[in-house]
């Protein structure tokens, strides 16, 4: 490769990554804000081990909501190239020391959001917001330390999944769902294919059902599938060869993600997933997880919160070091 071919492909990366990586502050409604963190950020170790929350975030004007309806946690060895995750069903009950009361995991960044802007309107500088409270209340429930977060907003999901071109899944069972208040119409028959970002929005999305509650997708229905989605987007990208597509990308992601990830972290997460196997991506189960309906909602039990601490501490711990 020449050597204005190289500079070129740097300028492109770094580029796109000017937006992408926010660190140390935060992005939302198209503007800037940062803080001052209490803990002095590291400089990125691109084979050191690390925690990162990814949230999917429902923030469209129709529903007027911001809620992360998709929450992973997931432990990452960039030099062995593991993933392990664990999905977070939306309806757990989490305690929030910081506001004093008990909320369901996915209002947790609406809170720090709305604590921001009080602190912002008194004329303060915020010492948290809807990524840093939503990192610290996982942690708390993991005992994990979270080093860092992604957000991605569900109009940017649909245009990264174009972007690659679909993903192929399996598709269970027919979905049927129709929702003119805020334009969902979801129509999806079952059996392995190939769906666009919309569609494999809808998939995701799936929970009511036009044909009554037999037919509902449950929070284990949609964090399988949020997951299995993740490993389609990784398996699509592994097969690329052409640096301008993940350029291209990267141009797309940097229009609608927020992270802290840095700069280095996220070229060596890009550049790993040429040659990722998808043996080394490892979803974690919680089998004894259930729905509990008087209090109508999700109940991790201790045992399975040890189980997920341990395996995510497995991946952290091998990687300390480095």
């Amino acid at each position: 490769m020449s050597t204005s071919t190289l500079g070129y492909a740097a300028w492109r990366v770094d580029k796109a990554l000017d937006h992408i990586s926010l660190k140390p502050g935060y992005q939302t409604e198209g503007r800037s804000f940062s803080y001052e963190s209490k803990h002095a950020m590291e400089q990125p170790n691109e084979t050191k081990s690390f925690s990162v929350l990814i949230m999917g975030r429902d923030s469209r004007p129709e529903t007027r909501t911001n809620l992360t309806d998709v929450m992973i946690l997931a432990a990452i060895d960039p030099a062995k190239k593991e993933v392990s995750m664990v999905s977070i069903p939306r309806d757990t009950k989490v305690m929030v020391p910081e506001v004093s009361r008990e909320l369901k995991v996915n209002s947790v960044f609406n809170v720090g959001d709305q604590l921001r802007r009080k602190e912002e309107r008194l004329g303060k500088i915020p010492d948290t917001d809807g990524p840093t409270l939503a990192k610290q209340t996982v942690g708390r429930l993991f005992k994990i330390p979270i080093d860092h977060y992604i957000v991605v907003d569900f109009n940017s999901f649909v245009e990264i999944v174009d972007e690659i071109g679909g993903i192929t899944v399996q598709v269970e069972r027919d979905l049927i769902y129709n929702d003119p208040t805020d334009h969902t119409h979801i129509n999806l028959r079952a059996g392995l294919q190939q769906l666009d970002g919309e569609n494999a929005l809808d998939w995701i999305r799936h929970r009511h059902d036009d044909r009554g509650v037999d037919y509902y997708s449950s929070d284990f229905d949609r964090n399988r599938r949020q997951q299995e989605a993740i490993k389609a987007i990784v398996q699509k990208l592994a097969g690329w060869s052409s640096a301008t597509r993940i350029f291209d990308l990267m141009d797309t992601m940097a229009e609608h993600i927020q992270t802290d990830l840095a700069k280095d972290q996220i070229k060596n997460l890009m550049w790993s997933l040429k040659s990722f196997d998808l043996n080394h991506l490892k979803s974690i189960e919680t089998p004894h997880v259930y729905w509990d309906s008087h209090r109508l909602q999700t109940v991790i039990p201790e045992e399975d919160l040890s189980l997920v601490h341990n395996e995510l501490n497995f991946i952290l711990n091998k990687g300390k070091d480095k």
